[in-house]
């Protein structure tokens, strides 16, 4: 009797540990950043989007409430809330070069107004249909660069997010290439 007690109390402890770690893994905002020729910055966000929206569009309501009246809204109307939405993040990304002077970031790529409409829209359909399912929330890539005049202007940078990124895990590298040629043997990567 003791020893099977103890089989069920280890499976129901085994269960529990598997469940558990398998459970919401919660995504956070991510930016990464990665240097190409010493001159050229590329930028990418992988963030809430729908969260980051609220945030910047209306803060003063639930998070419920402001996915509810912009997921309904007419799509002129919400794209003109979107292009200010995306305006003012973008003056708000800050990058300075190591002297101190402020990088021009362009070439911003933005998920367009249907598409990020129809994610307002899921949101809206989940919390109707299961207000209290805690489903995964889907990461949307936002893309920008920069250039700098001078070599070595990139080496070291100083980043200023928007606020309403909230925190984001930022990752930085300088990508190394080689060439693989047949005939020439295997090549060495160092990391």
């Amino acid at each position: 009797m003791k020893k099977t007690l103890k089989i069920i109390a280890s499976a129901c402890l085994l269960w529990t540990l598997l469940t558990s770690a398998a459970a919401h893994e919660l995504p956070s905002n991510r930016a990464t950043l990665v240097l190409r020729d010493e001159q050229h910055l590329a930028l990418s966000f992988f963030v809430d989007y729908t969260g980051v929206l609220h945030q910047v569009l209306a803060p003063q309501q639930s998070l419920e409430a402001f996915v509810l009246l912009y997921s309904a809204m007419k799509p002129q109307a919400f794209q003109t809330q979107l292009l200010n939405a995306q305006r003012k993040l973008q003056a708000s990304t800050v990058v300075l070069f190591q002297g101190g002077k402020a990088a021009n970031v362009t070439h911003w790529a933005w998920p367009d107004a249907a598409t990020v409409q129809q994610l307002l829209q899921q949101r809206a359909m989940q919390a109707v249909i299961a207000p209290s399912d805690h489903s995964h929330v889907a990461q949307t890539e936002i893309r920008a660069e920069t250039r700098a005049d001078n070599p070595g202007d990139l080496r070291a940078i100083t980043l200023q997010l928007p606020a309403e990124f909230q925190d984001v895990l930022v990752v930085s590298y300088q990508p190394k290439q080689v060439w693989a040629s047949p005939g020439k043997g295997p090549s060495t990567i160092a990391f």
